[in-house]
């Protein structure tokens, strides 16, 4: 109960200080100084056991999420650059996999660096050391056993990296001051171990404790040439944010050499955050360190968020005087817009909430959102700098969640000039979600990419995994271009929604081009941590690969089909004089090609015999390279499958507006997504909409779509609702010859209701998060706005004559009788939801995370057809009326669905159409369209008759997703009265019409 009465105060916190402006340079906020503590080696120290215990580190995101604006923000639909299919280029599965922890400490925030001999992995607590084959030198010891100032301390949030230009790691923990929820008895601090040497074994540590009198949320450090970086999210609030410090570097120099070392404090001016987030330093990999000054720190800006306009990347830069601390700048350098290669994201998962992410039979988990995840790393090359970062966006927001990648790749001509996008992507290429992603560059360019992958399809379920893919430098920009590769296929879901807080991906400095990854996984109850070791490239003499069949793919093929293929020379070695051959339709050809493919290098080769695809639909191609010697055998082939398509087929695939709302007696607009799944480029392409009887609104796109392209249409003309019901909006293409109108139009249903109870707060579990009644079955409803809309999901069909039903429902909190709910069923339709129209009133319920079903009854008469149903429930102490429908409660949600009410002792066709409707509209010249408005799928019958009663037409009507219709041309025949019956043999509707 303390969190509810909490709550209010934050929100009064953040309205009291809340700034309208920031500037954009500050200088330092404080200087520290800390003594070095010598602590001798690993080997010789006694080591301590790590906890056993069940620990929940809460800290790091007990900060409410960045402030929303509903309704702002793009991309309103998918995510534009969003890869949504697997790369192809044949990958190596990992080189090895080990367990480098196993804990209950919730989460384990999994951190790892290399050395030239040495893996040093640590979690929350604890740490391990291993060789680099995999072997345990080091057995798992609670941080307190590196000695020195970490003696006593366990408070966790650990971080390890590797100083290449020094030969030293470097490990770093917070520790939480009495402030917390764990009553250190030490002030909010960070404590950091410097190696004496690169052997973490047998070197010793210097140890140091800085102190920063706040908890030092969510630390993260970085290598620059000047310093040690270290972000943080100590300015939740957005409190001052001149005054606060963020950013913080320690004196790298001094910290090297055992000697007494300074610590500057920075705020982050011109930050955008209003709640948690995580910026991130640039770290430094490979042995050449930049010029010291102008160490860069990097955050996004969602345009969702309060005061941002646009979604960009901003970037300052810190310059540090250690001789004067206290002149020491940082300064907002750079904003990386749209203008600049940064395309629209949506980085916000339920309102901010860090319950987001479904996973199977558990609950759901953190994406992680507000984060810059760890590392951003970044290398010199001879002729430019690169950086790497990434970060969770959900891919698909005007649909479920589906959280993917974005990932970029900064560059810079050289020191001191300004960053540009050289490329950036999305990565979610199936139906999983992607997150707690961890990127890096090794020598040669290439990127790898570690992260998690869930799934909650009952069919399919994926439980928390670790993946990578990755892709080369010369790969075509913004896609990761390697198929996925396992490191470890989950066994259990998190039993908590807390994962991470991070993964960790490192680059081994010994060679430069070796992949470590360390993420969490789950078995039963305790958190795994795994470590995956992987290579992009490879380094054996003689390796040629086929990496992509560029044609034919799917379109409108012809009778002479061109095969061109790309390879790419993997190897050490030029290689020329090679066999490639492809198989299609079971028949092979081979030629032999002499271009010279130097090592790294890719050629595209056609060959001289084309293929005659004119006629056939599914086809599937597999080419591969024959190299004498080729040491790797398993990238040399690589199989394609595509279609012929029809030149012509185009539909309306989506309806994104208009969605449930208030009745606004205001124009709203129609938003649809037409998709070219045909074979060939389409423009000029006519379509329309029809909101439920209204005649069609008829317009036509005027841009050209791509084969397997979609585009976003807003139809001119909008419509108004003036009063409130349930809808049906239809929309569909018309294109002219058009191979398969039968899948040309989508129709959508949605309501506008007199209210909308938003503004309950569901955050500690109040209200609905589990329905189910008849075919609806709504699992892990997710905590929003307190109010959902889920009127568009399949009905639940419900059988009058039984007149008893059971609906079963689960809350996430329960305290003795004051959580309850109460459910309306509209059966009059005029979207009011009345006081007779309650059939659930204040039901108690009893416990919470639990299935509980409650029966109800409808009336014997109740009125056949479909109709809305609105459930809420909360907690009745506070202020909002549980049975007043309209009211905004405190703590709790509202949710609508729709309902099907039939009865199985009438003819259901008959029942239904008797409260169907039927309509005669004249479209002009003696021509109508008759339109019977019913939910009866099943074409019916319609019969025309003169008065003198001879039947003119006899057919049958087409049900169009609305309603059954029927165009009727009677031009031809004379003036006068004429009879329209549908139904049928037992019942039908009847209407007189004029033919004048």
């Amino acid at each position: 109960m303390m969190k509810k009465y909490l709550s209010l105060f934050f929100i009064f916190f953040v309205l009291i200080f809340a700034e309208a402006q920031t500037p954009k340079q500050a200088k330092a906020v404080a200087v520290t100084t800390a003594k070095a503590v010598p602590s001798g080696p690993l080997s010789k120290a006694k080591l301590i056991p790590p906890r056993t215990d069940f620990r929940l580190f809460e800290e790091e995101q007990e900060h409410p999420g960045n402030k929303i604006v509903p309704g702002k923000g793009l991309p309103k639909y998918k995510d534009p650059v969003m890869q949504s299919k697997m790369g192809t280029i044949k990958s190596r599965a990992p080189i090895r996999t080990f367990t480098g922890a196993t804990t209950q400490s919730t989460p384990s925030d999994p951190t790892g660096a290399l050395g030239p001999n040495y893996y040093v992995n640590a979690w929350n607590t604890a740490f391990a050391i291993w060789d680099k084959q995999g072997n345990q030198v080091v057995p798992p010891a609670s941080l307190e056993s590196i000695g020195g100032v970490f003696a006593g301390e366990d408070d966790g949030d650990p971080t390890v990296i590797y100083d290449e230009a020094a030969n030293r790691f470097v490990i770093m923990q917070f520790s939480t001051g009495p402030e917390s929820p764990y009553n250190s008895p030490t002030p909010g601090a960070f404590l950091i171990a410097v190696s004496k040497g690169p052997d973490p074994v047998n070197d010793g540590w210097y140890t140091y404790r800085f102190n920063t009198g706040i908890t030092p949320d969510y630390p993260k450090i970085s290598v620059w040439s000047d310093g040690y970086y270290i972000t943080t999210n100590s300015d939740p609030l957005h409190v001052a944010s001149d005054k606060i410090p963020t950013i913080f570097t320690v004196e790298r120099d001094k910290m090297l050499k055992g000697e007494d070392a300074q610590m500057v404090s920075f705020p982050l001016p011109g930050i955008n955050n209003n709640g948690f987030y995580s910026p991130a330093g640039f770290h430094v990999v490979g042995p050449e360190l930049p010029p010291p000054g102008n160490s860069p720190i990097i955050y996004f800006q969602d345009d969702a968020w309060q005061a941002v306009n646009e979604d960009h990347l901003k970037i300052w830069l810190i310059n540090v005087k250690w001789k004067y601390p206290f002149s020491s700048t940082i300064e907002l350098s750079q904003e990386l817009g749209s203008a600049d290669g940064v395309s629209p994201f949506v980085s916000n998962f339920d309102e901010g909430e860090f319950k987001n992410l479904s996973q199977p039979s558990g609950p759901d988990i953190d994406a992680l959102q507000g984060a810059v995840m760890y590392m951003t790393q970044y290398r010199r090359f001879s002729d430019h700098n690169s950086v790497v970062l990434n970060f969770v966006v959900d891919t698909e927001p005007s649909e479920a969640e589906h959280a993917g990648i974005r990932w970029y790749e900064l560059r810079q001509s050289k020191y001191g000039q300004p960053w540009t996008v050289y490329q950036e992507g999305t990565y979610a290429p199936d139906d999983s979600d992607r997150f707690c992603g961890s990127i890096a560059l090794d020598i040669r360019g290439n990127i790898g990419l570690g992260y998690t992958v869930l799934n909650d399809n009952p069919n399919n379920p994926v439980y928390p995994s670790l993946r990578y893919t990755g892709r080369y430098a010369d790969d075509s920009p913004g896609r990761m271009t390697l198929e996925e590769q396992s490191i470890y296929e989950g066994k259990s879901p998190d039993p908590f929604y807390r994962y991470g807080d991070y993964a960790h991906l490192y680059v081994d400095p010994s060679d430069g081009i070796t992949f470590w990854h360390n993420g969490e996984v789950f078995e039963g109850s305790k958190r795994v941590d795994k470590v995956g070791v992987f290579r992009i490239g490879i380094e054996d003499p003689r390796d040629l690969s086929v990496v992509s069949i560029i044609s034919p793919k799917s379109s409108t093929l012809t009778d002479a089909e061109k095969v061109t293929v790309k390879i790419r020379n993997y190897g050490t070695m030029p290689q020329s004089n090679y066999q490639v051959s492809y198989t299609i339709n079971g028949q092979t050809v081979t030629q032999t090609f002499n271009e010279t493919i130097n090592p790294g290098e890719s050629v595209e080769l056609t060959f001289d015999q084309t293929l005659d695809l004119s006629q056939g639909t599914n086809f599937t191609i597999t080419a591969s390279v024959n190299l004498e010697n080729d040491i790797n055998d398993y990238n040399d082939s690589l199989t394609s499958t595509f279609q012929n398509l029809p030149p012509k087929d185009v539909a309306v695939t989506f309806i994104a507006k208009p969605v449930t709302g208030l009745v606004q007696n205001a124009d709203e607009e129609v938003t649809v997504i037409i998709e070219n799944l045909g074979g060939e480029p389409q423009s000029q392409i006519p379509l329309d909409y029809r909101l439920g009887l209204r005649n069609p609104v008829k317009e036509v796109y005027q841009g050209v779509i791509g084969v397997g392209e979609e585009e976003v249409y807003t139809f001119s003309q909008k419509i108004r609702i003036n009063s409130p019901g349930n809808f049906i909006l239809k929309s569909e293409t018309n294109l002219e010859g058009d191979a398969n109108p039968e899948n040309d139009a989508t129709v959508k249903s949605f309501a506008k209701l007199d209210c909308i109870p938003d503004g309950s707060d569901c955050s500690y579990g109040d209200g609905i998060s589990y329905f189910e009644l008849g075919e609806i079955i709504n699992e892990r409803i997710p905590c929003t706005t307190g109010y959902a809309d889920f009127i568009g999901l399949p009905v639940a069909e419900l059988d009058r004559s039984k007149g008893t039903f059971t609906v079963t429902i689960k809350s996430e909190f329960a305290e003795e009788d004051f959580e309850k709910f109460s459910m309306w069923i509209d059966l009059n339709d005029n979207a009011l939801f009345e006081s007779n129209e309650r059939v659930i009133s204040s039901e108690v319920i009893t416990a919470e995370g639990t299935k509980l079903s409650y029966e109800f009854q409808l009336p014997a008469n109740a009125p056949l057809g479909e109709h809305l149903l609105r459930i809420r429930a909360g907690d009745t102490r506070y202020e909002g009326d549980l049975n007043d429908p309209c009211d905004v409660m405190d703590y709790g949600t509202t949710h609508d669905y729709t309902i099907l009410l039939t009865d199985s002792k009438l003819d259901l066709k008959d029942s239904i159409l008797n409260d169907s409707n039927l309509v005669v509209v004249s479209e002009g010249n003696n021509k109508f369209r008759i339109i019977m408005e019913t939910v009866i799928t099943e074409p019916l019958n319609i019969t025309i008759y003169d008065m003198l009663g001879q039947r003119l037409v006899y057919d049958q009507m087409e049900y169009t997703g609305i309603a059954q219709e029927y165009e009727l041309d009677m031009s031809y025949v004379p003036p006068g009265v004429y009879l329209v019956r549908v139904g049928t043999e037992k019942a039908g509707k009847v209407k007189r019409f004029i033919v004048k």
